[in-house]
């Protein structure tokens, strides 16, 4: 891998792992000074975490999530993608074939739902959910429209589509009898 796109990497984790600290900070109510102190850490040494820009041990993280009360997980994998995803279906195998769609982080709740729409066209409209709500579609039968409003997808039978549901949303047919299994996962923080 050339150097360049390791350190594109290397900051795109930084930048998710400071949110994901912040965000689980805020959820607990806990102010940047109480967390560094607790954690055992100065309190630059986590603005620069959370600003994104920091390279941290695994000791520093591991830190910080006692403090927070979480698994390390949880510090290292955000609860919802920064953009939608869509992984596209896969051709039929010869024999038999198990597929990782995606992984989730620890520490979150998780329901799942069924989404059936009989006519091409229909929608059903969905509000924000709580911050940190993530939802993974595998489309089963038909096409969908999914996902953010601002950020919508064309999903097919067999594709699977990943979206924070943070946001106001939609899911809609573009066939007749569109099919689809919703996991729906959000943080447990405050359970």
């Amino acid at each position: 891998m050339p150097e360049h796109q390791s350190g594109d990497v290397r900051e795109s984790n930084a930048a998710l792992i400071g949110a994901q600290i912040r965000r689980m900070r805020e959820a607990r109510r806990m102010s940047a000074a109480e967390l560094a102190r607790e954690a055992g850490i100065s309190k630059g040494t986590l603005s620069t975490l959370e600003a994104g820009l920091g390279n941290p041990t695994i000791d520093t993280l591991s830190a910080i999530a006692v403090t927070l009360r979480l698994p390390l997980g949880d510090i290292i994998l955000p609860a919802s993608p920064p953009k939608p995803v869509v992984r596209t279906g896969t051709r039929e195998p010869d024999y038999s074939k198990q597929e990782l769609l995606h992984r989730m982080g620890a520490g979150v709740l998780t329901e799942v739902w069924r989404i059936r729409i009989h006519e091409a066209g229909q929608r059903i409209e969905s509000p924000p959910h709580a911050p940190g709500t993530s939802e993974h579609i595998y489309v089963a039968h038909g096409e969908l429209t999914a996902g953010p409003v601002d950020a919508p997808n064309a999903v097919t039978t067999g594709d699977f589509l990943i979206f924070g549901a943070d946001v106001p949303h939609f899911y809609q047919a573009s066939t007749d009898n569109a099919d689809a299994i919703c996991v729906m996962t959000y943080p447990a923080t405050g359970w």
